[in-house]
């Protein structure tokens, strides 16, 4: 993140850790991912600049199969009009070497060549790098109110934490927000109520274990019925950026 300067999100950020969550930073990229999706499936199709960056740059598969669940055929068909053809005119040269090649080495490097145009071509999906730049906010924000506001700071302190790959984005990012002490202070601040938080699904998990055992049949759940799911969501995080980002 470097030495970010970034305007405080802080409704968001206290409207997510109001909702008691495993990871409210996950519901957070959820908001951003669903906000990018209505985005460039809405009028912003229409605009020219937007059409431009769409055709340089995509989406990830995972975002590009969230538009065609969308139901916007019209909108969806418009982005695949002009994607495809300028995709096509990005491989062409590879489908050229393809055409033309020859047994052995040269058809082995004109397979390489084909295999690194497209992975070039699916690189820097917009959507995954709206939803990074958002979250860089918000991992400033909850950093600087940590350190500045005690009702924030006592919000997670009692809150559930985060999932373990946003709790990263947080300590890794301590110190460029708050300088070293500061910084030191958070990581350590925060690692408690991780850790502590992991013990509490560890327990939840356990006893859901337990709970399918013939003489445990009558005991009552305890709040436990998804503790295996809140385990997934706390190790791997529901809502996260997992592609490259380019910066555009």
């Amino acid at each position: 993140m470097g030495k970010p300067k970034y305007k405080l999100e802080t409704i968001p950020v206290w409207d997510a850790l109001e909702k008691d969550c495993e990871c409210f930073l996950c519901d957070l990229m959820k908001e951003a991912e669903t906000h990018g999706v209505d985005f460039y499936l809405g009028s912003s199709v229409m605009n020219p600049e937007t059409r431009v960056k769409v055709n340089e740059h995509g989406f990830c598969s995972h975002h590009f199969n969230m538009l065609s669940e969308a139901q916007k055929a019209q909108g969806l068909a418009l982005i695949c009009d002009t994607y495809l053809a300028e995709s096509r005119n990005k491989l062409n040269k590879a489908f050229n070497n393809l055409l033309n090649t020859k047994a052995g080495r040269k058809c082995n490097n004109d397979v390489k060549f084909f295999n690194l145009e497209l992975q070039k071509r699916e690189k820097g999906c917009l959507i995954c790098t709206q939803m990074k730049k958002r979250l860089d906010r918000y991992v400033y924000t909850i950093i600087y109110m940590c350190n500045t506001d005690d009702d924030f700071k006592n919000a997670l302190k009692n809150s559930k934490g985060v999932c373990l790959h946003h709790y990263n984005e947080l300590i890794q990012n301590a110190v460029d927000v708050l300088g070293a002490k500061d910084g030191e202070k958070f990581i350590k601040f925060f690692t408690e109520i991780e850790i502590s938080n992991l013990d509490r699904i560890a327990e939840d998990v356990l006893w859901l274990t337990q709970k399918y055992k013939s003489e445990n049949h009558d005991k009552p759940f305890n709040g436990c019925e998804d503790a295996h799911k809140r385990t997934v969501s706390k190790m791997i995080g529901k809502h996260r950026v997992i592609d490259p980002i380019d910066k555009l």
